[in-house]
């Protein structure tokens, strides 16, 4: 197949013509034609070792004569998506679960009078029939995608902590740095301080990825990361992929590879994009990552210097219930005992007015409350309000109820034994400004689990007004009429924390 000249061969006639008489080069601009671009490439299909496979998710291509080419396919909301761009390079195509694994990217150069020519290219690839753990943490598993932001903790006194800067590279345990800041040097909790750190960035330039309120960025189950702004700009998108998972791993579980986090950038390094990064913790709803200095991983207990990023997730609430994405998921949830900040002991279990509004105000403020327990001994004398006028040794302070990734519950008593068990189901698709899911259960599965002023009535349905990874409000109002909100009837709450 004859292949067109580059423009660029006529640059060269310049310095070898000496005879101006003799020059009669063609100037013209010169745009490649779709056989062109269909010669010059060449596609190899493998699998994830680079063995030839016929249904293979990873490509690598070349062009001859070389040729500029950007590599792409479109996402599900019609944009975009580069998967690559050079003289020669490498992608990967990973399907959503239920896609159609005939896949179609497209190969598209810029000719030199600006004109475009694409030609499209369809694979075979493999499709999973469920998503892979790591994205299950990153995106979710049922929602399709999940939000990150910044993780703004507070240590005991109250004071923020930091959520990017330098750290020692210090080994141990990943959770110690995820959640007791181990190592820690120095770092940043705002975006005031933010702002004084440009010189860390690739072009000195803010783009609203330090607002620590309100940036945030989406992983998708297609393997899109994108970060945004405040108003829901994009900053940055890019593939991900997490490779080499092992959850049970004392420092890494992972490493995260892609170049669309929030404030991407290794410290003290001019603006460096790692693009690599260790994921030293990661659970449902907070994510841990860690670069140490150059990328030098064979490093670690060295104590040289690591960029550190601290982020936190509160969308993937099924997740969230359960603590992780399988089967063989569990978490234990017990009375929330919190006190505020005068110290006073908050309620866990009694009544309110069931007043609407912002559910995660009555769960954080107990708003609407009436009244309520604190303790054992302020359970222990509501038994009136229970089915049988019996304690249960769900009264205790350190009783627990488990939801597993089976969909099971069971009530566990303070020693530890089985009060009750059976089965639950989350409902996220009644979520509102008022709660976050419905929670469906086997009656008398939660901890003490009665409606107040009742007779002893145990709810098979509770609406999940708030729930983080560390906290859990559940509220039922009176007679289960869920459609009298805002009207300030009775309602029974409950108060709960992860065990």
């Amino acid at each position: 197949m004859k292949k067109t000249i580059f423009f660029l061969m006529a640059v060269v006639g310049l310095f070898t013509a000496c005879d101006p008489s003799q020059s009669e080069k063609n100037f013209d601009p010169v745009a490649l034609s779709s056989d062109d671009i269909e010669g010059a490439v060449t596609i190899t299909q493998t699998d994830a070792d680079g063995n030839p496979a016929s249904d293979g998710n990873y490509f690598t291509f070349t062009t001859s004569p070389a040729t500029m080419v950007t590599v792409y396919n479109y996402l599900s909301d019609g944009s975009e998506n580069k998967l690559a761009y050079g003289f020669s390079g490498s992608f990967a195509i990973k399907p959503s679960r239920g896609a159609d694994p005939n896949q179609t990217f497209y190969i598209r150069t810029i000719n030199s009078d600006n004109s475009e020519t694409v030609i499209s290219k369809t694979y075979n690839v493999f499709v999973p029939t469920e998503l892979e753990m790591g994205v299950r943490y990153l995106a979710s598993n049922a929602y399709g995608s999940k939000v990150w932001k910044w993780d703004k903790a507070v240590n005991k006194d109250g004071d923020p902590l930091t959520v990017w800067g330098n750290m020692g590279y210090c080994g141990g345990a990943g959770a110690d740095v995820a959640l007791k800041h181990n190592g820690q040097w120095w770092g940043v909790t705002s975006e005031e301080e933010f702002l004084t750190q440009l010189d860390h960035t690739h072009d000195k330039a803010y783009h609203g990825d330090g607002d620590v309120d309100n940036s945030y960025m989406v992983f998708n189950d297609e393997g899109v990361a994108t970060t945004y702004d405040k108003d829901g700009n994009i900053i940055r998108q890019a593939p991900y992929s997490i490779t080499d998972l092992n959850l049970d791993g004392e420092w890494r579980k992972g490493f995260l590879k892609t170049t669309a986090i929030l404030w991407p950038y290794e410290i003290n390094s001019g603006g460096n994009v790692p693009g690599i990064y260790e994921i030293v913790y990661m659970t449902p709803d907070k994510l841990c990552l860690v670069y140490p200095d150059g990328g030098a991983f064979d490093g670690l207990g060295g104590w040289g210097e690591a960029t550190y990023w601290h982020f936190s997730s509160s969308s993937d609430i099924e997740g969230m219930a359960v603590g992780g994405y399988d089967t063989t998921s569990s978490k234990d949830w017990t009375w929330d005992q919190d006190v505020d900040k005068e110290g006073n002991a908050l309620t866990v279990w009694g009544n309110m007015g069931y007043c609407g509004g912002a559910g995660s105000d009555v769960a954080l403020k107990h708003n609407g409350q009436w009244w309520g327990v604190t303790d054992e001994a302020g359970l222990l004398t509501q038994l009136n309000h229970t089915n049988d006028g019996n304690a249960h040794g769900d009264e205790s302070m350190d009783a627990y109820f488990t939801l597993t990734g089976e969909g099971t519950i069971t009530r566990h008593a303070g020693d530890g034994s089985v009060i009750n068990n059976g089965t639950f189901e989350i409902d996220t698709s009644v979520a509102n400004e008022w709660k976050v899911a419905n929670m469906k259960t086997t009656a008398g599965t939660i901890l003490f689990p009665y409606e107040i002023n009742s007779g002893g009535n145990m709810p098979t349905i509770f609406e999940v007004v708030y729930l983080t990874g560390d906290k859990m409000c559940l509220v039922y109002p009176d007679g289960g009429d869920f459609g009298s909100l805002g009207g300030w009837g009775e309602a029974t709450y409950w108060h709960f924390k992860a065990k």
